[in-house]
């Protein structure tokens, strides 16, 4: 079966190997009967997406909190309008969500990954859980690796896992995402894994080959990038849903103790992108914890507790892809891809909820770096509060206590270097931002 094979290749990558951070719940069913039912395994596959769904937004808080997107609320913890200035310890509580928010995830994936071949269970529906744990555990690792310098990619049932650099995590996650494919194209996905498993809004396919370009781009392979850009559905907004029972986590952590909301620099700073800001932020003059980074706006599409995550926005591998042109040296297609982007208006044709900012085209024929300059300002607007904006700080050199980001990356959280001393790395920085940071990656 192609599942199997699946396995086998992440396997060769990596070993068989992984940290359990879930703590026991007596009352909770056996590890035995959830690895080994069919009910146990299509739990499992119903709750690493909602895990995906929190671990994810823990990424929006805490790469908007050390970039220019999101500021600290007046009832907030010091610790977090500390970090608007840069400063974060190894205690702050949003370093530890960040990180075992996102292993949780993992940990869940690799337990569908490593226990689904002990259940009967329908073709269809193993192939289309194994696709969503391969998926979701590349995600949660390409999350980790936005944040921290170097990651545990060998986390299956051991407590000390050694950590990799930034090029050998990024190689494993589209290796993940390799296999996420084969494993959800095994066999067409059955009724039983439609209605039962998958959550609502949620495309596999679409936001396999979505993270695939974004990931490549991280790798600077830019004919894969490309190809899977191309691969991508525009017609698709893939989501992660939230209702008034399982909240989302960026509506919870908008108020508070840990709040934070929009800093109206992002609704400002360009009169001209009134219908993109206007999607994600509401027009407020809300006073921060720090009188630096003031007023506050209102989230717009993260306004109730039931507000969907995206997975991808729909014009992010349209932005990859004109990007790679441009690094291709086609710069004409990448004129006629940032324009595709740029002209994109509400109606007929095209995602209701997508953001989009009906401009005029580019003007005559614009060069290499004018072109890299208007992506990244697209991919500001488009891809706010998702987290990806720090990623971008660091590949243009925007980083240091005076500059937009405040930090190359997060130290290591306290609990994880008190559980595994010998094989978390130092931290890259200090507590306070440096000054003068030099390349934030290699």
């Amino acid at each position: 079966m192609r599942h199997t094979i699946a396995i086998a290749l992440v396997a060769a990558f990596i070993g068989l190997t992984a940290c359990n951070l879930d703590t026991t719940n007596p009352n909770a069913p056996t590890q035995e009967s959830v690895f080994s039912t069919p009910e146990g395994l299509i739990a499992l596959g119903v709750g690493v997406q909602a895990r995906f769904g929190t671990s994810t937004g823990t990424l929006i808080y805490g790469g908007g909190l050390v970039t220019d997107e999101l500021g600290a609320i007046s009832t907030a913890f010091s610790t977090i309008s500390d970090a608007e200035q840069g400063i974060v310890t190894p205690g702050a509580g949003f370093v530890a969500d960040i990180f075992d928010s996102n292993y949780r995830t993992i940990k869940s994936a690799n337990d569908i990954i490593f226990n689904s071949a002990n259940v009967q269970i329908p073709r269809g529906t193993r192939s289309g859980i194994l696709g969503i744990a391969y998926l979701l555990k590349a995600a949660a690792i390409g999350e980790l690796v936005q944040a921290f310098k170097q990651v545990a990619i060998d986390t299956y049932n051991t407590p000390t896992p050694s950590f990799v650099d930034r090029p050998t995590a990024l190689a494993y996650v589209v290796a993940l995402l390799d296999t996420a494919q084969l494993a959800y194209a095994d066999t067409t996905p059955s009724a039983q894994f439609l209605s039962s498993v998958l959550v609502r809004g949620f495309d596999v396919s679409n936001t396999i080959y979505a993270y695939r370009a974004r990931y490549y781009r991280l790798l600077g392979d830019n004919a894969k990038a490309l190809a899977n850009a191309d691969s991508v559905n525009r017609t698709v907004f893939s989501v992660i849903p939230f209702s008034d029972q399982n909240r989302n986590p960026v509506f919870l952590n908008s108020t508070g103790a840990t709040g934070v909301l929009p800093r109206d620099i992002f609704r400002t700073s360009d009169p001209t992108e009134a219908l993109r800001t206007a999607s994600q932020v509401t027009a407020a003059t809300i006073i921060g914890r720090d009188p630096n980074f003031t007023p506050l706006d209102n989230f717009a599409r993260y306004s109730v507790a039931s507000a969907s995550i995206p997975t991808y926005y729909p014009d992010e591998p349209l932005l990859v892809k004109a990007e790679a042109l441009v690094n291709l040296g086609r710069l004409a297609e990448a004129k006629a891809v940032v324009d595709s982007v740029r002209t994109d208006c509400p109606g007929a044709g095209r995602v209701a909820t997508d953001p989009g900012p009906c401009l005029t085209p580019l003007a005559g024929a614009p060069t290499a770096q004018q072109l890299l300059d208007e992506i990244y300002r697209n991919r500001r607007f488009e891809l706010f509060a998702t987290g990806l904006r720090w990623e971008d700080l660091r590949r243009l050199g925007l980083v240091g206590a005076t500059s937009v980001a405040k930090r190359c990356f997060l130290p290591y959280p306290t609990g994880e270097r008190n559980a595994n001393p010998v094989n978390v790395p130092p931290d890259p920085e200090g507590s306070e931002p440096v000054v003068n940071p030099g390349p934030c990656l290699p």
